[in-house]
């Protein structure tokens, strides 16, 4: 496993460090497109997730009762950064940055969202982390959700603001906005944001919804969006004529074309497209963590 880079530098921000040696090309594209609208990209997928169901039933009879079909899906976006480390960058302040962390944003409805009456759930992760990892901490940061009375939640925050004139509530978010550019703003307050993490993971299909492609916001730093459909059946003939049956699952991915090349972005799903298709090797952690660049 690589050495990780730890030496802060002048031009770090506090959620992540400032990459020097990518291709001017890539270096040049905040300047040329100002908005992550001008851009997204955005694709398609499905991937067998056959043994899924099979591998859920095992674990549930061994007692996780609660792990279900998203906590694969996040498990397997997880593994997909430890080899593909480019996906967690960002942009910000016209500069592309590699976060320190993944932060995987859960809107609501998502892997407990819900439950706290919270619009986003913001759960961090490890690159080394297994499924049983993923499992435990989104329900770690759940239970203390609930069990913090006193929390902020975007909700009562959102109903403060829309009562203050208009005038005051565009000053207020341009400066949150000037401070986000500067990397000023406080950890405490990404890390509740909706907008700051390394991708948003959204399981549509939980309301009975086909995987939608959702924009990223020009507020913040979010550089991926994933949303998961339902499970279907698919028939398929097999070389000698066979029918056999899949359960195959729809994904919808969009993504911050300014920091990395599509070429770079199909190889990575399409391990993320294993993982899903295989569980047991979310089981154990990663034989190697890839770093990103300087």
């Amino acid at each position: 496993m690589p050495e990780r880079y730890t030496r802060r530098r002048m031009t770090d921000r506090r959620d992540g460090r400032r990459l020097h040696t990518i291709s001017p090309i890539f270096q040049l594209s905040p300047f040329t497109m100002l908005s992550p609208a001008d851009a997204a990209v955005g694709f398609s997928d499905a991937a067998d997730v056959s043994a899924v169901e099979t591998w859920l039933r095992t674990r549930r009879a061994a007692g996780d009762e609660d792990i279900s079909l998203i906590h694969i899906v996040i498990a397997a976006y997880v593994r997909t950064l430890a080899l593909y480390p480019a996906l967690n960058r960002f942009v910000a302040g016209r500069f592309i940055y590699a976060r320190d962390a993944i932060d995987i944003v859960l809107p609501s409805g998502g892997a407990g969202a819900a439950e706290v009456g919270a619009m986003s759930v913001t759960v961090r992760f490890q690159a080394t982390d297994t499924v049983y990892d993923v499992f435990r901490k989104i329900n770690t940061r759940v239970d203390n959700l609930k069990a913090d009375q006193s929390a902020d939640r975007l909700e009562r925050l959102a109903a403060t603001l829309v009562k203050t004139p208009r005038f005051i509530l565009r000053l207020g978010i341009a400066v949150l906005r000037w401070l986000d550019y500067h990397g000023w703003l406080r950890p405490g307050l990404t890390g509740k944001s909706p907008y700051h993490g390394s991708a948003l993971i959204s399981d549509d299909g939980a309301f009975h919804l086909p995987p939608l492609f959702r924009g990223i916001n020009s507020t913040g730093a979010l550089p991926v969006s994933i949303s998961v459909g339902r499970i279907k059946t698919v028939t398929e003939l097999d070389k000698a004529g066979q029918l056999h049956d899949h359960k195959m699952l729809d994904f919808a991915v969009t993504f911050d074309g300014r920091i990395v090349e599509s070429a770079y972005v199909g190889a990575a799903f399409r391990y993320f497209r294993y993982f899903l298709s295989n569980p047991d090797t979310l089981e154990n952690p990663p034989e190697r963590v890839n770093e990103d660049a300087l």
